[in-house]
């Protein structure tokens, strides 16, 4: 029953997030066309000052909803009034930093745009705390729905912008749009409004204070690897970054996110049941770092393919950003189930300082890089950040749920080594097929889909090689092979 439900929800969220992603995806092409590279380190700016500002006084009081064993109407009313609190308090402090920001770039259009982006944080504390209901009961299409809402809307104005004025502001205008949308949607698929009452903020304190600190943890990485890069190397660069990580984190949006919320939603419902939360991670992490993995690592391989056909020439720098960006998000999604199942769990505590450990090793180590190498100091500061990263979630999981490091490893292996014979086939094919750079559209398409279908086969027939070779355990290859025996005539 309960494996049902989560893959009826990722279902819901995985049918919102493609669409969803395709028309983010579409955005973003659409704005590089029309916009250049310094545009969108502009903008990068202005976002990572919401990130600090945000995370500052960040109180996931939503997952705090969730993961409660019975709510209350006191509790939506609480959290309704935390988010809205916060909500106030980050656009105050955008305000506050707008002046210096643009003091310290050098860019005096900084002021307006900080400004005008104040309005999301606001407008996103509004929404209907109730909305969460829906989340509890692991009915997940209305998320699905506000999610495709708001990408609609926030497409639709930026390209108008873009096309009438040429104008960065597309970015942001497009941003408060999509904000409007998911405050009235959250009313109009909910149309309960909640009360202003902090008569449970204890209880909301005591679970969302140690997730606050680690979104912190999080935001302070981000921000600090854009704003470094702004600084050091310009926009232009910081520019092309953005969009080189804007492609992977619509990977791990699409990829992650949908099975992120219904593993958490049915984590903390069996929480109770530690044999089952230790074979449900087991089998999440194989059978998700098996999909995600060939598709991360593939994309990362054809990184020049892709940036040159959909961003065009101007942008060939982002393709460097891509090739790293794309195989590490699929590391990170490794030690993201682990922190779905510490937080459904109520251990808090331990995924901050999973998230500030990380975030202390990677930070020192982005800065070095960044001075001694520029932008391909940051980008390997990108895969050792990674790797630690897996290991500290593989860490936390067996003190959690007792599982050893190995034993994780292990159920990662085979789909590992598979990528690895998929990557080294690719790179020997490109050398060996193509040795003049394509320059066409056409023949560019053309040689991206001979490596992509090359790789895909490649890491099937591998993975299935290991799998035999493995004496057939159980696994996804076990489950496609026993749904195609059924399908098979008698």
């Amino acid at each position: 029953m309960l494996k049902m439900m989560i893959l009826r929800g990722t279902a819901w969220l995985l049918l919102g997030r493609f669409v969803s992603q395709a028309i983010g995806l579409a955005s973003t092409l659409v704005a590089a066309r029309l916009l250049v590279p310094a545009d969108f380190g502009l903008v990068a700016v202005a976002m990572s000052v919401f990130m600090i500002a945000g995370a500052v006084v960040e109180l996931p009081v939503a997952a705090a909803l969730v993961q409660l064993k019975t709510v209350t109407d006191r509790d939506f009313n609480t959290a309704w009034t935390l988010n809205i609190l916060r909500g106030v308090i980050v656009t105050v402090l955008m305000l506050a930093a707008a002046w210096p920001v643009a003091a310290v770039f050098g860019d005096p259009r900084l002021v307006a745009l900080i400004s005008a982006m104040a309005s999301y944080p606001f407008l996103l504390g509004f929404r209907n705390s109730r909305f969460e209901m829906y989340i509890r009961n692991m009915d997940f299409k209305w998320e699905a729905m506000i999610e495709i809402g708001t990408k609609v809307a926030s497409f639709a104005v930026m390209f108008w912008v873009a096309l009438a004025t040429g104008s960065y502001w597309a970015l942001p205008l497009g941003l408060i749009a999509s904000g409007v949308i998911a405050l009235v949607m959250s009313f109009a698929l909910c149309p309960q409004i909640p009360g202003l009452s902090l008569s449970e903020f204890r209880k909301f304190f005591g679970f969302s204070v140690w997730l606050g600190l680690a979104q912190i943890a999080d935001s302070l990485r981000e921000a600090t690897t854009s704003l470094f890069i702004g600084k050091l190397l310009g926009n232009a660069a910081l520019g092309t970054y953005a969009v080189g990580i804007q492609f992977a984190d619509r990977m791990e949006l699409f990829l992650y996110a949908p099975m992120e919320r219904t593993m958490f939603a049915a984590f903390s419902s069996i929480q109770d049941d530690l044999h089952r939360v230790r074979a449900a991670y087991l089998s999440s992490l194989h059978a998700s770092f098996a999909i995600s993995l060939p598709i991360c690592v593939g994309i990362g391989l054809m990184a020049k393919e892709i940036v040159a056909i959909t961003l065009g020439p101007e942008w060939a720098s982002a393709a460097l950003v891509l090739a790293f960006a794309a195989p590490i998000t699929a590391i990170y999604l490794l030690g993201a189930i682990s922190v779905s199942i510490a937080t459904a769990l109520g251990r808090t505590r331990s995924v901050f300082f999973l998230k500030a450990v990380s975030a202390c090793l990677y930070i020192p180590v982005m800065v070095v890089g960044a001075l001694q190498f520029g932008m391909i100091g940051v980008l390997w500061a990108g895969v050792f950040g990674a790797i630690v990263w897996c290991g500290l979630s593989f860490r936390l999981m067996a003190k959690v749920i007792h599982v050893s490091m190995v034993r994780q490893a292990a159920v990662v292996g085979r789909s590992l080594a598979a990528a690895l014979v998929m990557s080294g086939a690719v790179t020997w094919a490109r050398s060996s097929l193509f040795d003049d750079p394509a320059q066409g559209i056409t023949e560019l398409m053309v040689q991206a889909g001979v490596l992509s279908s090359l790789g895909a086969v490649v890491y099937l027939v591998a993975h299935a090689g290991l799998w035999i070779a493995a004496n057939r355990p159980q696994g996804i290859e076990r489950q496609v092979s026993d749904r195609f025996a059924a399908l098979s005539p008698a």
